[in-house]
């Protein structure tokens, strides 16, 4: 869910495992429910739940919160703690909600995980802004001549070659461009394999 929610253009800012404080109003709303608090050895902790995200809108900047559980956690005593997070939340006005982990766009996921490491220029020795700028252009017009007729792997090595470049760095900056949206491809229907042709659906103008 994370990887999804930091693909998202309308997610400002994402906290994990956000607390439930102050932990006495929490356990009041469990002794209103007749719910046990969340506990260590009897003695009531502090609840955290999975996701506080800022989400921009058309009125301005808003809270959500989102947890995330697999459906065979979904317990009685998890919907018995969900239901303090609930109330605790939507008392403050913000919109409390559960993500079922079989729900989630696995294809979003892997390939948002995939092109991770290629966000930031930073983690990548000897590329900078000017380079890539001058080299994707290049590479780009390979990926589109190509039309997915070469696995990418294959294909940014021919890159390296023709460019001059340390071996990984077309694949690097590939990653680069996708993670950024300045390219574009098929996020939600595909999951994108090294050894798979990449369709590239359109580059920054």
């Amino acid at each position: 869910y994370l990887m999804v929610l930091s693909w998202s253009d309308a997610v400002v800012d994402i906290r994990e495992q956000y607390p439930l404080t102050p932990i006495e109003r929490s356990i009041e709303i469990a002794e209103k429910l007749n719910v046990k608090h969340a506990h260590l050895d009897n003695v009531p902790v502090t609840a955290t739940t999975d996701f506080m995200i800022t989400i921009e809108t058309d009125e301005g900047l808003k809270d959500i919160v989102r947890t995330v559980k697999p459906p065979s956690d979904l317990t009685p005593r998890t919907i018995e703690l969900f239901q303090i997070e609930k109330n605790f939340f939507e008392e403050q006005g913000i919109d409390w909600g559960i993500i079922l982990s079989t729900h989630l766009p696995m294809n979003l996921v892997k390939n948002v995980e995939w092109m991770y490491e290629g966000k930031f220029l930073e983690s990548r020795a000897g590329l900078d802004k000017e380079v890539v700028d001058h080299i994707s252009e290049a590479l780009l017009q390979l990926l589109i001549k190509d039309n997915g007729q070469t696995a990418i792997q294959k294909l940014c090595q021919q890159a390296d070659k023709q460019l001059g470049l340390e071996v990984g760095s077309s694949m690097f900056i590939v990653k680069h461009q996708l993670s950024n949206k300045r390219w574009h491809t098929d996020m939600m229907n595909q999951q994108i394999r090294m050894s798979n042709p990449l369709i590239i659906t359109g580059g920054k103008k």
